[in-house]
């Protein structure tokens, strides 16, 4: 189950995993291949395939296999799952669909523990890179959120519009902070956005490493943008009340929607290559426009709902006390 022996800690790798087998042969692949002195265990977490998934991750003697039924997946809560059953000094997550660039990606997402001896770190996550294909308006966004950076970035707080502070796709979290911290198992989604304001307001730090890379994006439709945004902004807690999610979130979302429109529009028809044709241009910024009317739709509708506001008003008397 563990890999190099020589390393004086150890390192769980959480895949939570479900009809990923286009993808987590790559995945596996390339955390096998890794060069470290860190020894470490991998746990692909698979709930509820109907593909081929769970019988290509068999076929790795060194992974070890937990099966649960589909309605028992939470991202928050699964991924404690993994945590409470692994054995690592450090916790990876991983998602199934992300796949480490280069055989340097475990080192380098743990590097900022050793050398700052720990220094509060509560999590560390890598840099994502858009795969082949990816959307343009969402290659602008994973840049923006993601930049290049010779040296790791240190986030001691949380700003109010932040809507990306850390990501759970790849990252590692020492295991005496889980304990401590874990994820909210009723989170539906965002559950790295709430885990990483939390630990921020405990005085923990957040460090984004973008030297260890991994290839991940999504091609989501406008509907599927919309169900994800929902049920985000229903987990966030944005608004104590109706009035204020009204009357706020309808200024912050059409504020957002121009500005990101405006922003997709100058980035696909000037920053991108020369060498993708003015058609595919015009193209992909029809793409944009349904995909962020679609986003902030779906936001708004979730600041909205009885759930975000109940959860807002919860997290109003948790600042208070």
């Amino acid at each position: 189950m563990f890999h190099s022996l020589t390393g004086e800690c150890t390192v769980s790798i959480i895949i939570p995993a479900k009809n990923e087998e286009a993808n987590i042969s790559k995945c596996l692949d390339a955390v096998c291949r890794q060069e470290t002195a860190y020894r470490f265990e991998i746990i692909v977490i698979d709930s509820g395939s109907a593909d081929a998934t769970p019988a290509i991750v068999r076929q790795y003697s060194q992974v070890k296999l937990v099966e649960i039924q589909p309605e028992e997946f939470g991202h928050g809560k699964t991924r404690n799952l993994g945590a409470s059953i692994s054995s690592g000094d450090y916790t990876v997550f991983l998602n199934a669909d992300a796949i480490p660039v280069d055989n340097h990606w475990l080192t380098r997402l743990l590097d900022p523990f050793s050398k700052n001896n720990g220094n509060k770190i509560a999590g560390v996550f890598s840099r994502h890179i858009p795969k082949q294909g990816c959307y343009l308006y969402m290659v602008r966004d994973i840049q923006a959120t993601m930049p290049v950076s010779p040296q790791p970035i240190i986030r001691t707080s949380a700003r109010a519009l932040d809507f990306m502070i850390f990501s759970t796709v790849s990252c590692a979290i020492p295991r005496d902070v889980w304990l401590k911290y874990p994820f909210d198992n009723n989170i539906i989604i965002a559950e790295d956005q709430h885990w990483a304001r939390h630990v921020l307001e405990k005085g923990f730090k957040i460090v984004y490493q973008p030297a260890s890379m991994v290839y991940h994006s999504h091609n989501y439709s406008p509907r599927q943008l919309y169900e994800i945004k929902l049920k985000a902004a229903r987990a966030t807690g944005k608004f104590k009340n109706k009035l204020s999610a009204a009357v706020k979130g309808f200024v912050l979302i059409t504020g957002g929607l121009i500005v990101k429109i405006i922003g997709d529009l100058g980035f696909i028809l000037c920053k991108c290559p020369k060498t993708i044709p003015f058609s595919q241009k015009l193209k992909e910024i029809l793409i944009a426009f349904k995909a962020r009317t679609a986003s902030f739709r779906g936001k708004y509708r979730g600041w909205l709902s009885r759930e975000a506001r109940k959860r807002g008003s919860e997290e109003a008397k948790k600042r208070r006390k």
